[in-house]
């Protein structure tokens, strides 16, 4: 019999007992006017729960219509309530790197939308959280360089 109880205890999916609830979160990404598919949009805790109280920071990448469903401890199931900074990259062609040497992908965003250079935000609040669309104009240069920020990266 106990093995049955911990199978069935490993099968559940979703936050256990001594985790925070997560709410729906949707929304949409639209750049130079188009729906953006595949940016990955992660949102950074400013007063809400994070890692390790949470698995991972809410995430999710944009579906070919530029919408998605934010994850936290499954699929789609959103992000415990808080405030955020949302960050976006979207990645693009691999960079060539000398032979031997792991490619990395470059972000079509040039890091206007990272950690650093972000200030778009969002409060999860109880029930479902229809953001608003992020309109983000299009980008031909880096963004100028930053000292960064001091306990952020």
């Amino acid at each position: 019999m106990l093995v049955a109880a911990l199978a069935t205890g490993c099968s559940e999916s979703g936050p256990q007992p001594n985790e925070l609830a997560p709410h729906p979160v949707h929304g949409k990404v639209v750049y130079d006017g188009k729906p953006a598919a595949g940016v990955i949009v992660t949102l950074i805790p400013s007063d809400a729960p994070m890692v390790p109280h949470i698995p991972r920071n809410p995430q999710s990448v944009t579906n070919p219509d530029g919408t998605f469903a934010l994850s936290t401890f499954a699929d789609g199931d959103g992000a415990p309530e808080g405030g955020y900074q949302v960050i976006f990259r979207w990645p693009g062609e691999k960079n060539a790197k000398a032979e031997g040497e792991a490619q990395e992908d470059t972000d079509r965003l040039m890091g206007w939308y990272d950690g650093t250079h972000s200030t778009l935000t969002c409060r999860v609040k109880p029930g479902r959280n229809d953001l608003p669309t992020f309109n983000l104009p299009k980008v031909d240069r880096p963004p100028p360089v930053s000292r960064g920020i001091p306990g952020r990266n």
